[in-house]
């Protein structure tokens, strides 16, 4: 039986000064697979790309995806300041609605950097009018995680709903199997295994564009090290492939957009979660 999964792209850019401007075409790419499988995506776009590609986010609102927010030039949230984020955060909410013609109701942290490092975000967030966030990653991980946070869907204390991501357990390791570097790197098997765990977590699955884009040069990413730059750059050219299967062989079948999904009601029963 398929798992209903909800596709989600964290649409953001890289590149060093000097690199060519790929992720346009390797968007539109991305959005003919999701028409092939008659998929509609939440699509989380940094506010620097939907200003430097604004017909862009509009062909993605018009052809039936959601749009949410990425903060305007990624920067994890314990390395920024409320001040500075909510000051940004609200042009580029405007301008993402502006561009799309309707509200936009969701937010995603880059790298789930929504942490117990950076509680102070959940306010801001719930401050600019966001009705859900995507941002925590619920088990201990390399970059950021939220270990003790709750698998399923759960409300802060202030109302925010949180869509945690879908973690899988392989031998002692708890990790996000359906998205981005994972999804790259995992063999098909191994996500297949994952699929049938038996858990309550509601399914989606996270990308990049830079996942799809094995024709892009390498460069060192900024902020990141070699060796993270490196991992990020190798593997890509069976990203499509790998969900081409996905969804030809019934392992995962469309869910609605995260909004739609609010609508409803599959959120309804959503705890708050007060143990942090």
């Amino acid at each position: 039986m398929a798992v209903e999964v909800t596709f989600t792209l964290d649409l953001e850019d890289h590149r060093p000064p000097g690199f060519r401007k790929r992720y346009p075409e390797i968007t539109e790419s991305i959005l003919s697979f999701l028409d092939r499988h008659a998929i509609r995506a939440t699509v989380f776009v940094l506010g620097r790309v939907a200003l430097e590609s604004p017909q862009l986010i509009r062909q993605i609102s018009n052809q039936g995806h959601e749009l949410g927010y990425h903060t305007f030039d990624h920067v994890h949230l314990h390395r920024d300041s409320r001040d500075g984020f909510l000051e940004k955060s609200a042009a580029g909410k405007k301008y993402l609605e502006d561009l799309g013609g309707k509200a936009v109701h969701g937010f995603r942290a880059p790298a789930f950097s929504l942490t117990r490092e950076s509680l102070w975000a959940v306010d801001a967030i719930r401050e600019l009018g966001f009705t859900y966030s995507s941002s925590v990653l619920p088990v201990r991980n390399p970059i950021n995680g939220f270990p003790g946070a709750p698998g399923r869907a759960f409300r802060w204390p202030n109302g925010l709903l949180e869509i945690p991501a879908t973690v899988s357990r392989i031998g002692p390791l708890e990790i996000p199997c359906l998205g981005g570097f994972y999804l790259r790197y995992l063999p098909y098997f191994m996500i297949r295994r994952c699929l049938a765990q038996d858990t309550d977590q509601e399914h989606w699955l996270y990308c990049h564009p830079h996942d799809f884009d094995h024709r892009e040069p390498y460069y060192t990413i900024p902020g990141t090290s070699v060796v993270t730059s490196v991992l990020l750059w190798f593997n890509r050219k069976q990203t499509f492939k790998k969900l081409e299967r996905l969804y030809s062989d019934a392992l995962v079948a469309a869910a609605p957009p995260f909004i739609e999904r609010i609508h409803s009601g599959d959120f309804d029963d959503a705890h708050t979660f007060r143990d942090f």
